[in-house]
């Protein structure tokens, strides 16, 4: 297969684990690259030119993907003028020689093409495994060229693709998700990937756009996946693969204006500002002297006798600062301490990672359906307080959800008590509230009462009725149980937890 042959150049290369097809495309279509990607895996290969940033041709040795089934298929060539042509050629050497000999004409050519390129990029868009290779400096010598819509192809990719392989690319639930001014093809957008298109009207975190989506967690971030493939929306962060490739072709027109003017020295007074804010915000030691959590001792050493020279308090006199000057620097020398410390600063490094992952666990709780409605009156002080309650019952939630899934119960039952007292209505923290009460043992009674709460306010969530099915198995009502898990069997057939469960029960 010429298509397939190797150039003499030097190409980039790397894995598709790290870096998909998709975001592949994506990337060679934003910088539009020119060049040839190879993509392997196992012993099925496949080969995509691009032009300025379009694919104009593809070709794989996978053999429902060649030209000749292609043809067959559709009854244009029969067995007997493939082999007179020779049948074992590459596509596009197999296509000139079929139109020299009169079989077909290049129109019906092409038309065939068009499907069998997009047949083989849209069988690309699921690999999830392999290696891929672009070069630049390898062209199509042939003068076949197909005429696709790249930003379709992403879109109808990202709704095949696994919600697991999807939701791995997406790391940072903070990460910032921005409109773009994109026009253009919408009606090839679903109803949800419109409706979710309208919710982002600003730049939003990641996690405030799956909320405002109405969709379930993992639906809501194939959504968003394919409309930042698309470039319908933006996301601060896309692994970038051709790093080198696209800074050329992205690179300053000669002709862009001189930068500004260097700004004028600060005042004191604005440094002291800027200052104060910094150290007030600052999270933890290391944004308090500005280092990342790698920084050397000798790093820690020389930025604390910096700060010392430019902040010590001796420096300031006037009663306006000083004491804010004595509370920052003290919170700078306790980092100081703390950091330059080697068994200090693993105490600390493990109590930050700890947080971390509590902060991690939190956001990964499960979401409303909807964000909660503030009923009540118009008063605007009233409002305020109701979505202040509100927004305390859903930290307490996410605390409580993030201690129950590291074993911390007493902690968990604690903050989701006070989740389900302050919203009885919101069924999943009476759900968590109830699982947390039955992993305590202490009143399983009560657990039964909020696992049946939760039921009742959500009747179609086989996760409350699963777990509300333990609580019965561990309670050894066996019927209780057994009715329960054909419920979530009813709600949810592929249940694996569901069916063991009942498979126990059945062998009682």
């Amino acid at each position: 297969m010429s298509e397939l042959s190797n150039s003499d150049s030097n190409p980039m290369n790397g894995q598709i684990t790290a870096h998909p097809f998709a975001e592949l495309l994506r990337e060679i279509s934003s910088a539009t690259l020119s060049g040839t990607l190879r993509v392997d895996q196992n012993q099925a290969k496949a080969v995509v030119y691009f032009e300025a940033g379009s694919p104009i041709f593809a070709a794989s040795n996978v053999r429902s993907l060649r030209l000749a089934k292609y043809l067959k298929q559709r009854g244009l060539v029969s067995d007997a003028q493939l082999s007179a042509v020779g049948n074992g050629r590459a596509d596009t050497a197999l296509a000139a020689a079929l139109c020299k000999e009169g079989v077909l004409n290049r129109r019906a050519i092409d038309g065939i093409f068009v499907s069998l390129v997009t047949d083989v990029l849209k069988v690309l868009l699921l690999w999830s495994e392999g290696t891929w290779q672009y070069d630049e400096h390898s062209q199509l010598a042939e003068s076949v060229r197909v005429d696709l819509s790249t930003r379709n192809l992403l879109l109808e990719g990202a709704r095949r693709m696994g919600l697991k392989f999807i939701a791995s690319r997406f790391p940072n639930p903070t990460e910032t998700i921005s409109p773009t001014a994109l026009t253009g093809e919408s009606d090839f957008l679903l109803p949800k990937e419109a409706f979710v298109l309208s919710r982002v009207d600003r730049a939003l975190p990641l996690d405030e756009v799956l909320q405002l989506s109405g969709l379930r967690e993992l639906d809501a971030l194939r959504t968003i996946y394919g409309l930042t493939l698309a470039n319908y929306l933006q996301r601060e962060t896309w692994p970038n693969a051709l790093g080198r490739l696209s800074a050329t072709k992205r690179a300053v027109p000669a002709d862009v204006p001189p930068p500004p003017p260097t700004p004028t020295k600060k005042s004191e007074a604005e440094e002291l500002a800027e200052f104060f804010e910094r150290i007030d915000s600052a999270a933890n030691y290391y944004e308090v002297l500005n280092l990342s959590q790698t920084a050397s001792p000798e790093e820690v050493k020389r930025c604390y006798y910096t700060l010392a020279r430019a902040y010590h308090p001796d420096r300031f006199h006037s009663q306006a600062v000083h004491g804010r000057i004595e509370a920052a620097f003290a919170r700078i020398t306790q980092a100081y301490e703390t950091l330059i410390d080697s068994a200090q600063k693993n105490t600390y490094d493990a109590r930050l990672a700890a947080h971390e992952r509590s902060r991690q666990l939190g956001q990964s709780a499960p979401r409303a359906k909807q964000p909660a409605p503030v009923k009540g009156s118009e008063d605007e002080t009233k409002a305020n307080d109701v979505a202040a309650d509100l927004s305390r019952a859903e930290t307490s939630f996410k605390e409580g959800y993030a201690a129950l899934k590291q074993g911390q119960t007493n902690v968990a039952v604690s903050s989701l008590a006070a989740a389900a007292q302050a919203e009885p209505n919101e069924a999943r923290y009476r759900a968590f509230y109830g699982q947390a009460l039955a992993m305590q043992g202490k009143s399983t009674r009560l657990a039964e009462l909020e696992l049946n709460a939760a039921v009742r306010l959500d009747p179609a969530n086989a996760s409350y009725r699963l777990m509300l099915a333990n609580l019965y198995f561990e309670l050894k009502f066996v019927k209780r149980s057994l009715a329960e898990t054909d419920r979530v069997l009813g709600l949810d057939p592929e249940n694996a937890m569901a069916r063991e469960l009942k498979r126990k029960l059945e062998s009682l």
